[in-house]
């Protein structure tokens, strides 16, 4: 599972460093599609994701947010039964 997810009650630093990264436990996905909708039940779950990263690919807090935008806005739309 290459694509790793770090998340944290805790906004994440200005740089994120390997250092700052070693206390988090990654959580792993086989696809960055996973790893993004993941992050976004992260988001709308009141915590904030600090990266993603796998191969080829290092999203920081805002490419992440940028990204999962689409995604949290299905989950705030409106059901068509009214509730």
């Amino acid at each position: 599972m290459p694509y790793a997810l770090y998340y944290a009650t805790a906004s994440p630093p200005e740089e994120v460093t390997p250092e700052k990264l070693r206390p988090l436990i990654a959580v792993h996905f086989s696809s960055v599609e996973d790893a993004l909708h993941a992050a976004a039940l992260v988001l709308r779950g009141g915590q904030h994701v600090w990266l993603i990263e796998g191969p080829g690919v290092r999203f920081s807090a805002r490419d992440v947010e940028e990204r999962c935008r689409p995604i949290l806005e299905l989950f705030s739309r409106p059901r068509a039964d009214g509730s």
